[in-house]
């Protein structure tokens, strides 16, 4: 091959490894400029905007809480905070010093702020100083360009205006942490300062937080916001509307906290369920919890005696004492232990295997049917009764009731009682069951225990004809936008398919109970009432070798008799004897919901004879 030829080879494998680089480059650039522009568009896109851009999350307000006539349970209050967030804030340590020289933020603040810093993501903002005054606003303003990632924000507060009175039903809302968020979905918390912790704020929390609206705002190259470029509106959450009545919780309240009692009531509308009170006292201040609750304040909870913390109407554990006597004798006559005409002879005791079991009235009732028995609380007659049944158709009567499992209802946290069983005892006493033990259980003592939510629902069953119902206390979500009403849907009751004339036989002798019997102090003139007493042995002590024990007070009844509006059950703890202090809390709510035209100062003043309240 020619010189030439060998050169004019070269040349063109030059020329075309050249083509071939030029044109893989071509590609490369018509690659990347549809992976720029197609592509990755919407991406790169955002990127950009947010060199020029901030988002600013706005919060909705909380969904309201109202009671059955509009009255505001739970509401929200605006006020201004100076609040932190660490992920853009350098130096905090001197931050917080500077910031403590400009206003009086409390050493616990910041104690508190230091000491929950890990327990957030370093990108949600937390509090350091609470209700800013537009004094302080103004001091700040000119001086947010010192503070990088402090910044002064409004929100919405939540308030509770009755304080104490609701506390254990409504519950309360407090600082996001870790451990009450589980159940909940964190990305729905990134930006909020409220979780609610207790009652119905805990149990509807997902309707009442609402959802976060954005402020998309122009910032400069130093990201102070210049102009604002478009507004989503937050979505309020909706309001509760809930059964409870102001009135009635009022008059409870005032009758129990005038005479010191430490206790329980719960009221509801035997026909549907609906909670119209639920009281225990003593209570709490809901507002104490909503910024975090402070050490004094919580010092005070957990020592006080009272227990203000705990729920007695969900969670109390008591023995219902003679007010458990009406189911038994409902199921002993559904299952023909008793006929309605069954007497025994009451001589005030029974004997069995050498230990004596003594009437509350020693004398005696002589001849006692089912209607005197139930009137006046008569223990020999259902000490014989409960020796009829045994104690397989004791527990089956107890768990057909509702006892022993949580009382079904919309608020969280119901305790489930205690039902016991020849097995339990068995297996933590190393005992069999005697028929001693059932003749305590008759009359409601022994292991049994229940709550007030159970005994309530459990009488409304007989008050409405047989089926337990189930209880609630929201009846509807409203959207506070629309105004839009969303009737929430009920469980159907429980049929337990209770024969009539089992149903009228007890029914007489609760009516009797207030007509004549231990109830006779509760009767009202013109208005039907049933009802049953009792009065429960709680062991407090040991003193010399022998127990020492307290009696609580109890009542369960429902009103009108034949068209029953309210059921209640009441519980007094350490009563004393003849069980007379559950009956004026009871009859205050009672009446303050059957009697509108009383005035509610009059509820102080009810009065019951204690000679004529026994069982």
């Amino acid at each position: 091959m020619s010189p030439n030829a060998l050169k004019a080879g070269r040349f063109r494998g030059r020329l075309a490894v050249a083509i071939v680089l030029l044109l893989l480059v071509f590609l490369y650039l018509i690659w990347r400029l549809v992976d720029l522009e197609v592509l990755h568009y919407q991406r790169f896109r955002h990127m950009a905007e947010a060199n020029h851009t901030a988002i600013v999350p706005v919060s909705p307000a909380r969904g309201l809480i109202l009671a059955s006539h509009g009255q505001i349970l739970a509401a929200n209050h605006p006020r201004y905070v100076l609040e932190l967030i660490p992920d853009e804030t350098e130096h905090l340590h001197e931050t917080l010093q500077r910031l403590r020289r400009l206003f009086p933020i409390p050493a616990k603040n910041i104690q508190h702020f230091m000491h929950t810093l890990d327990d957030k993501p370093p990108y949600i903002p937390r509090i350091l100083m609470h209700h800013l005054d537009a004094s302080q606003i103004a001091d700040f303003a000119v001086r947010d360009m010192q503070f990088p990632g402090v910044q002064v924000a409004a929100q919405w507060h939540r308030y509770y205006p009755f304080k104490n009175l609701f506390s254990s039903v409504v519950g309360y809302v407090g600082p996001i942490s870790v451990s009450n968020l589980k159940g909940f979905d964190p990305q729905k918390y990134i930006y909020r300062r409220f979780i609610g912790e207790n009652g119905l704020e805990y149990a509807f929390e997902r309707q009442l937080r609402g959802k976060f609206g954005y402020q998309i705002k122009e910032v400069n190259a130093l990201g102070v916001p210049v102009a604002n470029l478009r507004n989503i509106p937050p979505t309020p959450g909706d309001n509760l509307q809930t059964s409870l009545r102001l009135r009635v919780q009022r008059a409870v309240a005032r009758v129990m906290q005038r005479n010191h009692f430490r206790g329980a009531l719960v009221a509801v509308n035997p026909e549907s369920g609906a909670v119209i009170a639920s009281y225990s006292n003593p209570s709490f201040n809901a507002n104490w919890f909503v910024d975090g609750i402070s050490a004094a304040h919580w010092q005070n909870l957990l020592h006080n005696k009272g227990r203000p913390l705990l729920n007695r109407v969900a969670q109390g554990l008591y023995p219902p004492g003679s007010c458990i006597k009406p189911f038994y004798s409902i199921a002993a006559l559904q299952d023909k232990v008793i006929q309605p005409d069954f007497h025994t002879y009451c001589p005030g005791y029974i004997r069995l295997g050498g230990h004596v079991y003594w009437d509350w009235y020693r004398s005696g009732f002589g001849e006692t049917g089912l209607t005197k028995a139930l009137a006046w609380s008569v223990d020999v007659f259902f000490y014989k009764l409960a020796i009829k049944m045994g104690i397989q158709r004791q527990d089956a009567a107890l768990w057909r009731f509702g006892f022993g499992k949580p009382a079904p209802i919309d608020t969280p946290g119901s305790a489930s009682g205690f039902v016991p069983t020849p097995r339990w005892k068995e297996a933590h006493f190393h005992q069999p069951w005697y028929t001693g033990d059932s003749v305590i259980l008759g009359i409601g003592q022994g292991y049994l225990l229940v709550t007030p939510l159970q005994l309530v629902r459990a009488v409304s069953a007989i008050a409405n004809g047989g089926y337990l119902p189930y209880l609630h206390v929201v009846t509807a979500l409203i959207n506070p936008e629309t105004g839009v009403r969303q009737t929430l849907p009920i469980p159907p009751s429980k049929n337990l398919h209770i024969p009539a004339f089992a149903l009228r036989a007890v029914r007489k002798g609760m009516t009797a109970c207030v007509t004549r019997g231990t109830c006779k102090s509760i009767a009202t003139p013109g208005l039907t009432m049933a009802g049953k007493t009792g009065t429960a042995e709680v062991p407090v002590g040991y003193q010399n070798g022998r127990t020492i024990y307290n009696d609580d007070s109890l009542f369960i009844g429902w009103a009108p008799l034949h068209h029953p509006q309210i059921a209640v059950a009441a519980i007094v703890e350490d009563g004393g004897n003849n069980a007379w202090q559950a009956l004026p809390v009871a009859k205050a709510a009672i009446l303050s919901d059957l009697r509108p035209s009383m005035k509610l100062r009059d509820f102080t003043n009810i009065v019951v004879n204690p000679a004529q309240a026994f069982g």
